[in-house]
């Protein structure tokens, strides 16, 4: 299959990024198998393709809005028409508040927050632009990135939120991204997780604040999200493309990956090693250590191949494993290590169509920092 792939792209000067459309529709068709089963809505993080092309094919597929990281990107986003959208970020700043209140004149828009701070905000915006933003309180799950896990304080914002004039309490959202590995099927991390969430549904409840809302991310532990108690979203990112982070953790196959950056091995001087024309600046620099070996990327014709270092424009391969390494003039298809990261790098992609046909897409969304 890598062979064909590579045969259809072979015109295009490396380095570039494809993606399948085939792989890309059957992982959407799996996430919304998955969410139908256990009575989840469906709500697509579009940090990981950047792109209105694949936003719309979410929604089609039956999505009930977008989850995005910065305000900037729901406003390209908000060119598909009116969206239901959250911000799963603590959007801090005035400059920022006032431009999720002019979004929120046309669209339907909430914010994840952990401050009053940031709440005090978005109220003093929403009521000058006269509009309502809705809020999602962050739970610290355990990865101890945003949120809080103490009742109390968790209930002392969802009353600030349903007190203050233009806000509006939506629910609650977490992020289980230090959930992977062996750790992500284990049922003993989901009832931890438990053992700090019910007593602040409890105490949520207890209030009058019962949550409409209960949003739950990551990918590595998306099928077994229904282990934690009350959930009703979830918010897709990485799982709809995959990369190699996910790859080698075992919670995908090289099937389920629709994403790759194609390369041309440029030298072959240097014994048991290649150099392919992907640096950092094509593949990113993120690194994926496991079992005590740095890698920077999966290829796909070489699997026994590793990469190993980045500068900007070079990528060092060691083949010393491989039994026919690639020489000078192959081309490579590489599955990034962090895919959302990698495709920020990119101004278009290449979608290869169910029929074998390709079609360059722009990635709207590239570069949306604020």
């Amino acid at each position: 299959m890598a062979e064909q792939l590579l045969k259809i792209t072979n015109q295009i000067p490396t380095p570039f990024l494809f993606i399948e459309e085939e792989v890309l529709r059957r992982n959407i068709s799996r996430i919304h198998d998955y969410a139908d089963s256990q009575g989840f809505a469906v709500r697509p993080h579009i940090k990981t393709h950047k792109s209105l092309y694949i936003a719309d094919m979410q929604l089609d597929s039956g999505a009930v809005g977008l989850t995005v990281a910065k305000v900037q990107e729901a406003e390209v986003m908000a060119k598909l028409g009116p969206v239901d959208f959250t911000i799963a970020y603590p959007a801090v700043g005035i400059s920022r508040a006032q431009r999720i209140a002019r979004l929120s004149l046309k669209n339907r828009v909430r914010v994840a927050v952990d401050t009053e701070y940031a709440m005090e905000e978005l109220a003093c915006e929403a009521v000058k632009h006269g509009t309502i933003i809705g809020v999602l309180v962050m739970l610290d799950a355990g990865l101890h990135r945003c949120g809080i896990a103490d009742p109390n304080r968790i209930v002392k914002l969802a009353q600030f939120a349903q007190t203050h004039p233009g806000l509006r309490f939506d629910g609650i959202q977490m992020y289980l991204g230090h959930l992977y590995g062996d750790a992500a099927i284990d049922p003993q991390s989901f009832e931890q997780i438990n053992q700090l969430w019910e007593p602040v549904y409890e105490a949520l409840c207890n209030f009058g604040l019962k949550p409409e809302i209960i949003s739950s991310g990551s990918t590595p532990s998306l099928k077994n999200t229904h282990l934690v108690r009350h959930i009703n979203e979830i918010r897709v990112g990485t799982v709809i493309l995959n990369d190699y982070f996910v790859l080698k953790f075992n919670h995908c196959s090289t099937k389920d990956c629709a994403a790759r950056v194609v390369a041309t091995v440029v030298s072959d001087v240097v014994q048991d090693q290649v150099i392919i024309d992907a640096g950092s600046k094509a593949l990113s620099a993120k690194q994926l250590l496991h079992n005590e070996n740095l890698e920077m990327g999966f290829i796909a014709e070489s699997p026994d191949a590793r990469i190993t270092r980045l500068h900007e424009e070079h990528g060092w391969v060691d083949v010393s494993a491989c039994n026919c390494p690639p020489k000078v003039g192959d081309r490579l298809s590489i599955i990034p290590v962090n895919v959302s990261l990698c495709i920020n790098l990119y101004d278009y992609f290449y979608l290869i169509t169910c029929d074998g046909s390709l079609q360059k897409k722009r990635v709207d969304a590239r570069g949306c920092l604020v």
